[in-house]
């Protein structure tokens, strides 16, 4: 079997590759290849080819190396961060635990005055709005003795020991963060 060609072929592939073949300068080739099969076939294979081209060099846009160069600092920054703010979450965590234990001790201590303060009437017998009834106050009174007399009945004297314990571990604590970073 013999291949048709055409004289025009290489006309029909210069005009896809260019882009003249689909503007107003490529009517008469376009015409041309209507009625050339062998063009026709240029033609086609010539468009798919070029958008297939088109199709893999969108693809493979590479960022310039100084972005990535950028992106990788920026990275290992946002690491090196992280990695620093953890000794001060923790510090942070243990202190909230030691102002949650502090309020509670100084709850238990002062446990009778909360609780007249907590009752307190209101000039002409009527409780205030936003006082705690008798029989609550009463239940949170029982629970906190209670808590007291299970700790052993301490006196303020312990719970300002422990306090002023608690704040020197967590000055400790804040000392070694700072001078192992150094």
């Amino acid at each position: 079997m013999k291949i048709p060609q055409c004289h025009r072929e290489q006309e029909v592939l210069d005009a896809v590759r260019s882009g003249r073949w689909s503007g107003a300068w490529g009517e008469e080739i376009r015409t041309h290849a209507a009625g050339c099969a062998a063009c026709a076939e240029v033609a086609l294979v010539a468009e798919a080819m070029l958008q297939e081209h088109h199709l893999e060099q969108a693809e493979v846009r590479l960022p310039s190396a100084g972005l990535v160069w950028w992106k990788a600092q920026l990275a290992a920054r946002r690491s090196a961060e992280a990695r620093a703010a953890q000794p001060i979450a923790l510090a942070e965590r243990f202190a909230q635990a030691a102002v949650l234990l502090t309020a509670l001790g100084l709850a238990l201590w002062q446990w009778p005055r909360i609780s007249g303060w907590l009752g307190t009437k209101v000039a002409g017998g009527h409780t205030s709005s936003w006082a705690i009834p008798g029989e609550w106050t009463d239940r949170i009174g029982r629970l906190l003795q209670s808590v007291a007399q299970g700790l052993g009945g301490q006196s303020s004297g312990y719970l300002l020991i422990a306090s002023v314990g608690a704040l020197l571990a967590l000055m400790a604590f804040a000392a070694y963060v700072v001078l192992r970073e150094e």
